[in-house]
């Protein structure tokens, strides 16, 4: 081989392993980006659930225990300094109360079941995305030239989405 030859195969190689690396380094943004969209679709999602809870209080025939239940659980649901865990567990608390009362609940509540619905999908969306964002950052190749850059890292929305849960109440601390 002569100078010329191995001078383009050098070239050649550059290319191709920088197109790989800016190939990946798009994906991972990309995939940084979706995990972000999804977070807003689903926080979206949770607070029009907590506002159709809010509503059966003015559904006729709800006790008075049951609506302060309701309203408690969704204020808190809908509180905007909650921090990541405690959003968790507010929601949770929220689909707990909801499946504790849906016996209870007259025929149209059905607008309230397809935003639980809607927020357990976009939920599972969004842990999806987290997941797959997430898988790509621990790549080897990823971590070493630090593609992700400085975004944050994206973590999944644990909550129950109800119906299979066992119905938990917690004593309100003061």
């Amino acid at each position: 081989m002569n100078t010329v030859e191995i001078v383009s195969l050098m070239i050649i190689v550059v290319l191709i392993v920088g197109w790989r690396v800016t190939w990946l380094a798009t994906r991972v943004d990309r995939a940084n980006v979706r995990a972000e969209r999804t977070w807003a679709v689903l926080d979206a999602a949770l607070v029009r659930r907590a506002e159709r809870a809010l509503e059966l209080l003015l559904v006729p025939g709800i006790d008075p225990a049951t609506a302060l239940l309701v309203a408690d659980a969704a204020n808190a649901a809908l509180d905007p300094q909650l921090s990541r865990q405690d959003r968790e567990r507010a929601e949770s608390d929220l689909s707990y109360v909801l499946d504790a009362i849906a016996a209870m609940l007259p025929s149209e509540s059905n607008r309230l079941e397809s935003e639980r619905a809607r927020a357990s999908i976009c939920r599972r969306l969004h842990n999806d995305a987290v997941a797959t964002a997430l898988s790509l950052r621990r790549r080897y190749s990823v971590r070493l030239l630090q593609l992700a850059g400085h975004a944050a890292e994206p973590r999944p929305f644990e909550m129950a989405d109800g119906l299979s849960q066992p119905v938990i109440v917690r004593a309100a601390e003061n």
